[in-house]
């Protein structure tokens, strides 16, 4: 028969053991949970980055296309003036235009960024044509 505190011992020795391997299975899964984080804050790091890069090459391209499409406003501009003149007033050429009173006015004003609910884009293809 084995001595009591022979079998204590071996006890205290199983439950190390034991706890041992509990304790590395712990850690391996830690471990895992902060590879997967460092992956995530990475590879959203670098969407955002993509995104960023996107923004300011649309603003860039924006821009442009209004430095290009200033002509055309003075024109659509121009051509609503001569319209208002002809027709005598601003609520019949609104209509024509399929525009609100307050755009054309703002056209008339020349400020083509407040279209009150139209498109620069609109405002300039008065006549329903497309660039």
């Amino acid at each position: 028969m084995p001595r009591r505190g022979s079998a204590r011992a071996d006890a205290i020795r199983r439950a190390h053991e034991a706890k041992a391997a509990r304790d590395a299975a712990r850690q391996h899964r830690e471990t895992l949970i902060e590879s997967a984080l460092a992956d995530y804050y990475h590879a959203a790091a670098i969407a955002e980055r993509i995104r960023d890069t996107a923004r300011s090459k649309c603003e860039e391209l924006l821009a442009e296309a209004e430095r290009i499409a200033e002509p055309q406003d003075a024109a659509a501009a121009q051509s609503v003036r001569r319209l208002r003149d002809l027709l005598g007033g601003i609520p019949e050429t609104a209509q024509l235009c399929g525009l609100t009173a307050a755009a054309i006015r703002d056209l008339l004003a020349g400020r083509q960024d407040g279209q009150h609910g139209r498109t620069r884009g609109q405002a300039a293809h008065s006549d329903g044509e497309h660039p």
